[in-house]
């Protein structure tokens, strides 16, 4: 007893005494623990292949990963998803080339590989670049800390909203990992990653008013918003919260937010933010901003001034944390709880609400530390470390089930794309289902599908896929209309998962449509893929002018306005034409070319295409169904040379972004040459006089 009493008294005057300020090696020990503990909890992920549960779409991110790899000199064009698009809207870069990046360092890595090893390694950093935020700011070591336990081992979310949770016995698991695992959340979760460090220079930016730190906050935001469109309005959101909290501070905000957005322009043009703003196919339908969302707004805002009123006397930290609390949580909570969307896709901002709620409890848990006596102290340490060890082994057995690798040549997914690849190689099919994002991980087959569907360029390469899968509006006639928009994209196969399908989503509403109908190229188990009667295996097509669509139509039945295109391309009076790659930018057309007849392209149409015949340019543009139309002024044979260049906005956004670039390295020289300046000014200060 007297031991047991001397070791707690030892404790207490321990715990009693004054903090001292850390040494150096104190905050950079924390912070590798903090990554050791995470890495603990999910160690698989750093070496994994393919991960068992196929039906996230993470195998379009290795696709982009995989065509970064592969053209790093050819890549404004993506010909591989949607019927192509421009690369910038396949989507946001950073993930993907971070990722092509490491499997051309780590030499005998496979792509898939090098992008769990980034996952890994950025799920890692989560928790630690949160505490570098905290420990900057707070200058507390256990509020920092706590920031970053919290992270690493509580799920707010799931304890907020219940429809979250992942399992029914009331325990907690990795919230954060399972939207990486299971929804592939992958570059959300890099943007999170990044996000406590730009909020971090972005303050250092308001607070030092230094080139540097300038440069490091232009820098750190392009980069968060060039990992996903989510970043960009946590940035936002932040960066207010930031000038708020410092009573100041909202020109620098709005330089450094403009500056990284022209840095990064070129990969997030003005057109692009129009087709994410208006999401039209978002993952939770269409946002409408009705009086509900108004009324939740105000009563937001509302908090939110009341909040900046009530928190005027509190540290700048935790006052910058309470501020930047009520928007994170109210996008996700209002979705789930009230059915009120603030913003499109409100539900996923869960992952912010983590975050920042953990930020919340770090300085509450602090506050405490702070104002208990000793022997409290003493049971708050404990109580922490025994639900750490808890939550670590706990975390620790979720994530090994979670986490499981799958031998890819068993899966039907694998089958479909292998038998594709092999008899079909390099022709335009539809793939149904999670198939789609295993395809182009693996192969180069272009689809008609494939991809993010929100910055699809093209609105009726939607709705054809739309009308594929679920036969809206057409009743009887639905195998003959699906039949018809494959045609007229050019699409040479399609793939059904029928009701037994081993395939996820068995996206097909009528998967025996096509039976009697289409004739079956290959048939296992209960996945299907049909041959489409196409008269050519071209893109290319002789048309006359008059064939083309006259207006673009309204929806997946309305077929009238395509109906003399999709005819000429069966009439066998009207030549053939070839199409020939050369990269993923270039092409050859060859036909004989009549007046009155044009070429039709099954490409999609992006105003940075150009054509020319012997030199001399000739229009292009698109058609009703937005596919690219070539005007030759041909008489007999002719070639046409296609390639995709600059737009005009594509150029300006180019010139923009090279003169932030040039700014910034004029800055940096700037900066560079003061600090050396002020350095020999204060050396020849601080020298003793010279003796007379």
């Amino acid at each position: 007893m007297p031991v047991r009493a001397s070791a707690f008294s030892i404790i207490v005057d321990l715990i009693s005494a004054p903090i001292p300020k850390p040494k150096y090696w104190q905050p950079l020990a924390a912070a590798l623990a903090l990554f050791l503990l995470n890495a603990y909890i999910c160690h698989e992920l750093f070496h994994i292949e393919f991960i068992r549960n196929l039906d996230s779409n993470e195998g379009a991110f290795i696709a982009l990963s995989r065509f970064f790899r592969e053209n790093f000199a050819d890549q404004r064009w993506f010909p591989l998803f949607n019927g192509g698009v421009p690369i910038e809207n396949a989507y946001q870069p950073l993930l993907p080339i971070v990722a092509a990046l490491t499997s051309r360092l780590a030499s005998g890595w496979t792509i898939q590989h090098a992008f769990h090893f980034v996952l890994a390694m950025a799920y890692c950093l989560g928790p630690v670049t949160l505490f570098c935020f905290a420990w900057e700011w707070s200058e507390s070591l256990p509020c920092a800390l706590a920031a970053g336990l919290a992270y690493s081992l509580t799920s707010f979310a799931e304890l907020l909203i219940p429809i979250l949770r992942v399992t029914s016995d009331g325990h907690w698991v990795p919230l954060r990992l399972y939207n990486l695992i299971h929804y592939a959340e992958d570059p959300h979760n890099l943007a999170l990653t990044l996000l406590p460090v730009a909020l971090l220079c972005l303050k250092r930016a308001i607070t030092h008013r230094s080139g540097f730190t300038v440069i490091a906050a232009v820098l750190s935001c392009a980069a968060v918003v060039l990992s996903n469109a989510f970043g960009a309005v946590d940035l936002a959101l932040g960066g207010i919260c930031i000038a708020l909290a410092l009573d100041g501070g909202f020109l620098t905000v709005v330089l450094v937010g403009t500056a990284a957005w022209l840095l990064s322009s070129p990969w997030l043009p003005p057109s692009l933010l129009g087709l994410l703003a208006g999401d039209q196919w978002g993952a939770r339908g269409l946002f409408h901003f009705g009086l509900s969302t108004v009324l939740a707004t105000a009563l937001v805002l509302a908090a939110f001034f009341a909040l900046w009123h009530l928190t005027r006397r509190l540290r700048l930290f935790e006052r910058f944390s309470i501020l930047f609390a009520p928007w994170v949580c109210a996008f996700p909570m209002g979705h789930f709880l009230f059915g009120v969307s603030l913003v499109p896709q409100g539900n996923r901002y869960q992952l912010e609400l983590e975050l920042v709620l953990c930020l919340v409890a770090a300085i509450l848990c602090a506050r405490l530390f702070e104002n208990l006596p000793a022997a409290g102290r003493v049971v708050l340490m404990l109580a922490i470390l025994l639900f750490g060890v808890r939550q670590a082994k706990a975390y620790r057995h979720y994530a090994r089930t979670l986490i499981q690798p799958v031998e890819i040549t068993q899966t039907i997914e694998y089958k479909i794309v292998q038998w594709l690849n092999t008899n079909l190689p390099g022709q335009r099919t539809m793939i149904s289902g999670d198939v789609q994002f295993l395809n182009n991980a693996l192969y180069t087959n272009p689809q008609l599908g494939g991809g993010h569907e929100p910055t699809v360029p093209n609105w009726m390469n939607l709705v054809a896929l739309y009308e594929v899968n679920t036969g809206d509006g057409a009743g009887e006639l639905d195998g003959e209309t699906s039949v018809f928009w494959l045609k007229a994209f050019g699409v040479q196969a399609v793939t059904v998962s029928g009701e037994k399908s081993r395939e996820h989503y068995h996206p097909t509403r009528h998967p025996h449509k096509f039976d009697g109908l289409l004739t079956a190229l290959w048939h296992e188990e209960d996945d299907t893929i049909f041959a489409i009667p196409q008269r050519s295996r071209s893109l290319a097509h002789v048309v006359p002018k008059a064939a083309l669509a006259t207006r673009r139509p309204l929806h997946g039945v309305d077929l009238d306005p395509v109906r003399a295109y999709v005819a000429a391309l069966d009439d066998t009076t009207l030549p053939l034409a070839q199409l020939t790659w050369h990269g993923n930018s270039r092409f050859t057309a060859r036909a004989p070319v009549q007046p009155g007849q044009v070429l039709s392209v099954q490409i999609n149409y992006a105003p940075g295409w150009h054509a020319q015949v012997k030199g001399r340019a000739v229009p292009v543009y698109s058609d009703a169904i937005g596919l690219m139309v070539v005007e030759p002024g041909c008489q007999g044979p002719c070639t046409v040379e296609m390639s995709y260049g600059l737009s005009t906005e594509a150029l300006i956004c180019r010139i923009l972004s090279g003169l932030v670039t040039l700014w910034l390295l004029v800055l940096a020289i700037m900066s560079a040459l003061a600090t050396g300046i002020s350095g020999a000014v204060r050396r020849a200060q601080s020298r003793p006089p010279l003796p007379h």
